[in-house]
């Protein structure tokens, strides 16, 4: 059917008006975003921020989309999307236990057990348990040698650059190697003695020799104030308690979860102990070394699918997986299992999909470094095409979910964000970053980074900024 010259001005007048609605949203957007970006908290500070249409490919606002900035523990999606591309959500890590000498038909094994690393990031004591189990099974009563762990997948640098050397005893700053045992952290409950005055009583989880314990802690009167602190000695597998604990204080966790120097030769330690709690006898020490030639493989364990391993990096967001990830890039991919070797990984394939790739230096996996560089334009870029991926859903389903899990358990409740947001959150000192996923109320995705650097407010307002950008773009179209 023609259409008549009346219908036809009626067309493109419908179609200007859209078309001027649509600028007149889109600037309204931008007039609001700025001015939740004016907050005086963030002055002297840096803002980068990238927000586009999954859907159309346009940009709805950008500030600063090419300033290079430090992106915290938004890295980890660089690395989750690296991994999930080029080792598949299937891929598993193998640890292993060897026999290196020969098994008389008495159980003694004339030689050493060989504890090897595969680089799994979430190894535990159980699994340690299920392999002394194992090999009392298989009938094995003695070790006259020694218990050798080999981490030797990967290289022995432990911590990454630029890493901070106060944040060193913590759980965040584990260090790294292809034998990790209960994220490479012991932990420390301390309880209070039987009356005021009294030592405070510590215990660590799991209990090992493997560290010292160096206690000035005591017990406080029952109206007192808890003072309790725990770190560890640096460049020694020495634990500080001190302070005090009221006398009759219920303790129902770890006071702290502190690191331990050269985790396999934690693992090695603990595999030792599981060995002797089902009655084998081991006479040697726990050294470090290789896998010898001819070594006789006895039991090995199966971590889960990185399918699975992604959402236990990126909700909580656990640093120690992020640097195995990239360690494991190296050495599956290019023969080397270091973070440098990871790093041209990850190259590759941003330039594969046509980032840009001067706006990155890639100094850690997990975004604890300060010397981490990306910008918020690559991040989106990054995003807009995992959410096309193969893998889409997997890459998704790993980041935390606004009021519901992970790191966004807390923040968005009660609005359009809630269960709506995916987005991946990033924090270090003066630094604050948000980016991932977003569905307006007229069904449009989005996708959105926000790069916070060098305000000097604590993360509460940053991310109370962040949070009122997201319920803007949730709010469109409404």
């Amino acid at each position: 059917m023609p259409i008549r010259p009346s219908n036809h001005r009626t067309i493109i007048l419908c179609l200007a008006l859209l078309c001027f609605c649509g600028a007149l949203s889109a600037q309204s957007l931008s007039e609001k975003i700025d001015e939740l970006l004016k907050d005086p908290n963030l002055n002297h500070g840096l803002q980068a921020v990238v927000i586009r249409s999954l859907k159309t490919g346009q940009t709805l606002y950008e500030r600063n989309p090419d300033s290079a900035m430090i992106p915290a523990s938004n890295m980890k999606l660089l690395v989750s999307a690296t991994a999930l591309d080029r080792l598949g959500p299937e891929f598993t890590y193998k640890t292993r236990v060897y026999t290196a000498g020969p098994v008389s038909k008495r159980g003694v094994v004339e030689g050493d057990i060989v504890l090897v690393g595969g680089g799994d990031p979430v190894l535990e004591t159980k699994d340690l348990t299920d392999f002394a189990k194992q090999i009392k099974a298989k009938g094995i009563r003695k070790v006259t040698g020694n218990v050798v762990v080999d981490d030797s997948i990967f290289d022995d640098d432990r911590l990454g650059w630029a890493w901070t050397y106060g944040d060193l005893p913590y759980y965040y700053s584990a260090e790294i190697s292809a034998l990790n045992l209960n994220r490479n952290v012991i932990g420390v409950r301390v309880y209070p003695g039987k009356c005021a005055g009294a030592p405070a009583v510590v215990v660590l989880e799991p209990p090992t020799g493997y560290v010292e314990v160096e206690n000035t802690a005591t017990t406080g009167e029952a109206d007192s104030k808890k003072s309790v602190w725990v770190d560890r000695r640096l460049g020694r597998n020495v634990i500080r308690v001190g302070g005090s604990i009221p006398v009759g204080t219920k303790v129902t966790g770890a006071e702290e979860a502190i690191t331990v120097q050269e985790p396999a030769l934690y693992a090695g330690h603990i595999l030792k102990d599981e060995l002797s709690k089902q009655g084998i006898v081991m006479l040697g020490r726990i050294i470090a070394g290789r896998l010898p030639a001819g070594a006789a493989l006895i039991c090995e364990h199966t971590s889960p699918p990185l399918s699975k391993m992604l959402a236990l990096l990126n909700k909580p967001s656990d640093n120690l997986i992020a640097e195995v990830l990239l360690k494991t890039l190296g050495a599956v991919v290019k023969g080397k299992g270091a973070t440098a070797a990871g790093a041209e990984v990850e190259k590759e394939f941003f330039k594969e999909i046509g980032l840009d790739l001067t706006g990155f230096n890639i100094a850690d996996g997990s975004g604890l470094s300060r010397i981490n560089y990306v910008t918020a334009r690559n991040l989106a870029d990054l995003l807009t095409y995992m959410s096309k991926h193969k893998h889409a859903q997997v890459f998704t389903d790993s980041l935390p979910l606004a009021g519901v899990d992970g790191t966004l358990r807390n923040r968005m409740k009660g609005t359009a964000c809630e269960k709506n947001v995916r987005a991946k959150t990033g924090y270090i000192s003066r630094v604050s970053s948000l980016s991932g996923y977003i569905t307006t109320k007229s069904g449009e995705p989005l996708v959105f980074s926000i790069l916070m650097n060098h305000h000097l407010c604590s993360n509460g307002p940053a991310m109370a900024v962040q949070n009122g950008i997201c319920e803007l773009l949730a709010d469109l179209g409404g």
